[in-house]
């Protein structure tokens, strides 16, 4: 079978991305179309990218893209900016089938703007003609048959999945150039998320004024100009020396800093049903090198702190950090024992295999 998958993230930043690449290669012969960040070079042959010039052109980019590809007997739609692309290109090549992955979903109460608006009619038209719907957890797959009129519950994948070093020498690599970041022992806590306000960020710095210099949190990811202001001006008025602002990181670069680091910090807030039904991958990342968690107390970040004792979910981070640092190695063995019996493998074998069932019922 020849699939087309068709995504408008990054593959080089992306974890869930770079995973649904995987399970699509277990159904066929893989195409896939992402965008390109700065320098970044296409991984195989078959992995087409598209330097970017805004949306507009990456939809008249796919389609240029399709009639020289031909035939295709799968669309694969990553998210809710590949449906339109991802529909013209099923008309272009002919295809049988449409696999959609639907990672966000917000309503037209929380949709930010005219563009989230359109997302969201745009979800609400084709979400129920995809052959196979795919959400990103199973709070998220109940709410969508009713949002989406869909006639089953879509199928639930996780974001499980694990940073890789591209290669050994490019582990060395990184390792050259930040070992002397952690020269100073601290107890230090990551948090991907960068300086987005949105992320509760200004609690975990009232937390870090708490905490004091024998721990420290490190911000990581790509930030909104008025957000990182925000934050370096409340690091001043606070007189913190125990948070710093790191730009957004390639998978071999975030392995090793959470690697060396002592904690994750994963946090939404709750005013919107796609943060309030949060599916972070970010959890699997830092349990996956060793690392016990703080979360906000969202549904599912609760239930699954309290369901696998691997982590705290709290509104209150200064005490939740406290809690892992004293007794650190407990918790550190609740997490090995944990991801001892999770399998990225076998969890993207098992999304192939379901995809595969339903579009052989497709064919009845």
């Amino acid at each position: 079978m020849k699939i087309l998958l068709i995504s408008y993230d990054y593959c080089k930043y992306d974890g869930r991305l770079r995973e649904l690449i995987k399970v699509a290669k277990k159904l066929g012969e893989v195409t896939y179309i992402t965008r390109a960040s700065d320098g970044e070079q296409p991984l195989e042959k078959s992995h087409i990218l598209y330097q970017d010039r805004g949306y507009s052109s990456f939809i008249l980019f796919v389609c240029m893209q399709v009639q020289k590809l031909g035939r295709q007997d799968l669309i694969f739609i990553d998210n809710r900016k590949g449906i339109l692309p991802g529909y013209l290109a099923k008309k272009l090549a002919g295809a049988d089938y449409v696999v959609q992955d639907c990672r966000e979903l917000y309503d037209m109460k929380s949709a930010a703007g005219i563009p989230g608006k359109i997302g969201c009619v745009m979800e609400r038209i084709f979400t129920k003609r995809a052959d196979v719907v795919i959400a990103a957890n199973a709070y998220r797959a109940r709410i969508m048959v009713k949002m989406f009129n869909l006639k089953k519950e879509p199928l639930n994948y996780e974001n499980i999945r694990r940073l890789e070093y591209t290669s050994e020498e490019k582990r060395r690599q990184v390792e050259a150039e930040c070992r002397e970041f952690f020269a100073e022992p601290k107890f230090r806590i990551v948090s991907t998320a960068g300086c987005d306000m949105t992320r509760t960020t200004g609690k975990m710095l009232e937390a870090m004024k708490g905490l004091g210099s024998g721990y420290e949190l490190l911000l990581i990811g790509e930030s909104e100009e008025e957000d990182e202001l925000i934050v370096r001006e409340t690091i001043r008025r606070l007189g913190l020396t125990n948070v710093k602002i790191l730009p957004r990181m390639d998978q071999d670069h975030l392995k090793y800093f959470i690697q060396n680091s002592q904690a994750g910090m994963v946090t939404y807030h709750q005013r919107d049903l796609n943060n309030r039904y949060c599916a972070s991958g970010k959890i699997f990342e830092f349990l996956f090198e060793g690392k016990p968690v703080v979360t906000s107390t969202n549904p599912p970040l609760k239930d699954f702190c309290e369901k696998y004792k691997v982590g705290q979910a709290s509104d209150d981070y200064e005490q939740a950090v406290r809690i892992l640092a004293g007794q650190y190695d407990r918790w550190r063995n609740r997490v090995e024992r944990f991801v001892s019996r999770v399998h990225v493998k076998q969890n993207n074998q098992k999304l192939a295999e379901q995809i595969r069932k339903q579009l052989e019922e497709q064919k009845r």
